[in-house]
Formats: structure tokens, sequence, C-alpha cells
């Protein structure tokens, strides 16, 4: 079934709002942002934005849930195949620093950290990509948590490392390639296994 001009027209207007959206995000932040800014950056009328979101905050998290879609797609594809912690991990991180090292993406993080995080941990796609990361964990012989809840405690504090460390690196704490943060995160984390491991032995 072919999609009408009427329903193409509502779709190009609704990924106005959000690619406006996104640049002003990404320019000034979500809480300085307003209806009026979204209007005129996206030329369109007042009326037509309630026709798609109540408020900025409702563009944000829908900006914010496809990207986060994206991330969970992305590095789960990434990580297909792989036979080692040190692989998985890296390639984990190295998916997600690829995703979200564009320009738009490297501000939108710098200037949303708190609303990122406030929304993220409450998001399915994130959930999911914890999920999935504690399960596949369990095939490695590097990783041998006793208990069921630290593959998640591990799984949540990967993720929000690559998160975190990504934003230090464009507040100018550090510089580093994507490679390297890859690189250095596997290796802090698999070092953090064998650690756990042995003490546990004790």
């Amino acid at each position: 079934m072919q999609t009408s001009r009427r329903e193409m027209n509502k779709i190009e207007k609704r990924e106005r709002i959000i690619k406006a959206s996104l640049m002003l995000f990404s320019e000034k932040g979500l809480e300085n942002t307003s209806i009026s800014d979204i209007v005129e950056k996206s030329n369109i009328g007042r009326g037509t934005f309630y026709n798609y979101f109540n408020t900025p905050k409702d563009v944000f998290c829908e900006i914010l849930d496809d990207l986060n879609c994206k991330i969970n797609f992305e590095v789960k594809q990434a990580q297909v195949g792989l036979t080692t912690a040190y692989e998985f991990l890296y390639a984990s991180f190295k998916a997600y620093l690829d995703l979200v090292s564009t320009e738009d993406m490297m501000l939108f993080h710098k200037n949303n950290q708190n609303q990122i995080r406030s929304i993220s941990y409450g998001s399915e796609s994130i959930l999911s990509l914890v999920l999935n990361m504690q399960e596949d964990l369990k095939r490695f012989p590097e990783v041998t948590f006793v208990d069921h809840k630290y593959y998640k405690m591990f799984s949540l504090v990967a993720i929000s490392s690559a998160s975190e460390l990504f934003v230090c690196l464009h507040h100018h704490y550090f510089e580093s390639s994507k490679n390297e943060m890859a690189h250095f995160l596997a290796n802090l984390f698999v070092s953090g296994l064998k650690n756990y491991g042995s003490s546990e032995s004790k």
C-alpha cells in the first residue's frame, strides 16, 4: 500500500521537528530550548508542533530513544561471533563510540548529560542492552561471577563508563582516539575480571 501525499507530508514535518530539535538540543541543551525555538528552527506553525509533541522534552525523549535503539542494534551486531571477553568488550565499546562520535551527537551528549542519564536508565532499549550483555558474558570462561546480580552490575558499569568517558573526552580532560578508548576500557574490565576471580578463590 502506497503512502499518501498527506501521510508523507506528516512524516516530513515530524522529521523536520526532530532534526531541528536535535540541532537546538546539541547547541544549547534541552533546558534552554523552548517550543518557540523549535517552531522557528523547523519553520512550522506552533499548532503543527502540538500535532506531534506536547513539550520539548517529548521530542528529546524520542531522539534519545531512537539513539539508544541504534546503539543497541550496532553493539549487538559488533558482538556476533567473538570468542574472548576482551574482543566482546572492545567491539561493544568501539561500536558505541563510532555511533556517538558525530559532531551533533558529541554536542548532544556534552550539553545534556543529566537528562540523558535520567531518561536512559528507564529506556527499554538500554535495559535490553544491559540484559543482552549480562547474558552474553556468561559464555566467556574469563567471567565467573558466583552471584547472578554481578553480571548485571558489571554490564551497567561497563555501559555507563563508556558514556562517561566519552563525555569527559569532549570536555577536554584528555585526548584519545576511539580505538584507544575502546582498548583501554576493554583491558580495564578484563583485568578487573581476572583480579575479581583471583580474590573470589581466596
